[in-house]
């Protein structure tokens, strides 16, 4: 597969993706819906001054996760209204849009009153002047998805938010590669075109012709010096004939000389013969090495011997004791 048809099976993948999000949100909606309006009470500015300010001091909250809006929280935003006038809403996993709409169906489901949206993720809410605690119908109302839908919902939600995302980037790269495809042949026809017109057929033939009567005219003055310097050639040949007397070969009897002779014997013959008294006999060479070696050792020990001091002699005394006890 190209690149181009890599990316349009991706395109018809995140399509199809697409229809069945929505197709299973719109069969997790609930089908009855809730004709019942609301009809908020009017605050005074000094009213609404104060109970907003209530509101943002109080600790009591309904965390709103990515559920959204199910019978759960709405039974919990009665049960603090029990005790509390005011409420807080945390929603964190919703856009501020979202966070105004989710503001305006918990209106709507509760019957109390939004005082603002603080921070963009926390709503304020008002029960109301004349509030009375409403039954469990009302607490809890079927309208409202059950836990397990609005879990399956919220699954649905952000695939699409996903592959919404998604879509216009494959788009934007399909795009980027076709104005490239249409691009490079454009180009290609631009240079081929550039080319042909630098090279002319009359100029390339013009080229030939000129090399070919350069050619001929070159022989031609070869021929001419060649008829006018025979003497030129004379010498050429005697000079080629005193080379050949300077490296002229070898005469047979001269190599057979040398292939007789052994090896380096001529020169071991030049060195002269340093006798210094030796014995021709090997044996006797090796008595007279003992004999001399003796006869140092005796000298030597006839000469030292008078010229130690008595500092001497204890410091070779001690030396030879230590050598005798490491023994």
């Amino acid at each position: 597969m190209t690149a181009e048809e890599k990316i349009l099976y991706k395109l018809s993948k995140a399509r199809k993706k697409e229809e069945r999000f929505v197709d299973g949100l719109k069969k997790i909606e609930p089908k009855e819906t809730s004709e019942t309006t609301h009809d908020p009470e009017i605050l005074t500015p000094e009213e609404h001054f104060f109970f907003l300010k209530m509101g943002l001091k109080c600790k009591n909250y309904v965390p709103v996760g990515r559920r959204g809006i199910y019978q759960g929280v709405i039974l919990n935003m009665h049960l603090h209204w029990k005790k509390h006038q005011t409420l807080q809403v945390v929603v964190k996993t919703f856009s501020p849009e979202e966070v105004r709409e989710i503001a305006a169906e918990l209106a709507r489901l509760t019957g109390g009153i939004v005082l603002d949206i603080h921070e963009e993720n926390t709503i304020i809410m008002y029960r109301g002047k004349n509030y009375s605690q409403p039954p469990t119908e009302i607490m809890s109302p079927r309208i409202t998805l059950s836990r397990k839908k609005a879990l399956d919902k919220s699954k649905y939600r952000d695939g699409l938010r996903a592959v919404r995302k998604y879509i216009p980037k494959l788009e934007q790269d399909l795009e980027l590669l076709q104005a490239q495809a249409k691009s490079v042949p454009e180009n290609i026809q631009e240079i081929e075109g550039t080319e042909i017109g630098r090279i002319d057929p009359e100029s390339s033939s013009n080229f030939q012709v000129n090399n070919s009567d350069k050619l001929k005219e070159i022989l031609n003055r070869n021929k001419e010096c060649s008829e006018d310097d025979p003497m030129m050639d004379k010498g050429m040949a005697s000079d080629s004939e005193d080379l050949s007397d300077i490296f002229e070969t070898e005469s047979d009897s001269e190599t057979e000389n040398k292939a007789e002779r052994p090896l380096y014997l001529d020169k071991f013959e030049k060195f002269p013969v340093e006798s210094d008294g030796e014995c021709e006999d090997f044996e006797e060479h090796l008595r007279q090495i003992s004999a001399d070696s003796k006869t140092a050792k005796s000298w030597e020990k006839d000469s030292d011997s008078p010229n130690f001091d008595e500092v001497d002699r204890i410091f070779l005394r001690a030396a030879s004791l230590l050598k005798k006890k490491r023994r």
